[in-house]
């Protein structure tokens, strides 16, 4: 067996924020799947991350799970520091934790607004900033950052405000980074779901120009695809997973 072929990941050390549940779990499993070891981030879903952890070593790779609140950037820092020199490097980043508040704006308190901001940009900002150092290490370092199929389209949703402003301030992020980390080999792209099996709230299958709901599997797929060894002239790139929905 050709472990280049067969496992590309064969070696790297990826850390999954969110991994415990829904996307998150499937992102991890299947970087771990093609040959990654494994960082299991979670916040408060604790058996569920160590059950994801104990699939991942039954496929023959090391993971280890990790508790840390992701708004709080000193402690983020140190679990990132303290979790790389457990396993040696960190190469990937995937940036999925997120939280997400339907209210309208007119109804949203100045602590939710802040919230749904610190939810999805800053906790993605933290991450990023305490695992750089690594990424530039590994010569080949990856950050995906899970982002919004809409992120870049400047339209109102009154009902999702501070998560849509965000996820766009998250796509800003992606570009600018992979400019910024582009002399150190440092690739950082995008992966943008449109409406899964499992979302909360779903439109029509009329708006879907493919006709059906996408899957998590298919989101950890593209995630994979932007992970592999030969896609470092990829950065800067959103690729949208969303059956053409919104586009």
């Amino acid at each position: 067996m050709n472990l280049q072929i067969e496992c590309p990941l064969q070696g790297r050390v990826a850390l999954v924020t969110g991994a415990a549940q829904r996307t998150g779990r499937s992102i991890a499993l299947a970087l771990a799947a093609a040959g990654a070891d494994l960082v299991v981030h979670y916040h408060r879903s604790q058996e569920a991350a160590l059950e994801v952890a104990e699939e991942i070593t039954l496929m023959g790779r090391r993971a280890e799970t990790m508790s840390v609140d992701l708004n709080d950037a000193e402690a983020t820092s140190e679990a990132f520091q303290a979790m790389t020199l457990r396993l040696g490097r960190l190469d990937i980043l995937v940036n999925n934790a997120s939280g997400i508040l339907w209210k309208s704006l007119s109804e949203t308190t100045i602590p939710e607004w802040h919230q749904g901001i610190d939810e999805t940009l800053h906790i993605t900002y933290h991450a990023c900033q305490a695992a750089l150092p690594f990424l530039r290490q590994s010569g080949q370092g990856r950050i995906i950052n899970l982002i919004d199929v809409d992120a870049d389209a400047l339209s109102a949703v009154p009902k999702l405000t501070p998560y849509k402003i965000g996820k766009t301030g998250v796509l800003m992020l992606t570009r600018t980074l992979a400019v910024t980390e582009a002399p150190y080999g440092v690739t950082v792209n995008g992966v943008s779901p449109g409406t899964l099996d499992n979302s909360e709230r779903k439109p029509s299958l009329a708006m879907i120009p493919a006709g059906r709901y996408g899957t998590s599997e298919e989101v950890a797929r593209a995630v994979v695809f932007l992970a592999h060894p030969e896609s470092g002239y990829i950065t800067g790139s959103n690729l949208k997973v969303s059956g053409g929905y919104l586009i």
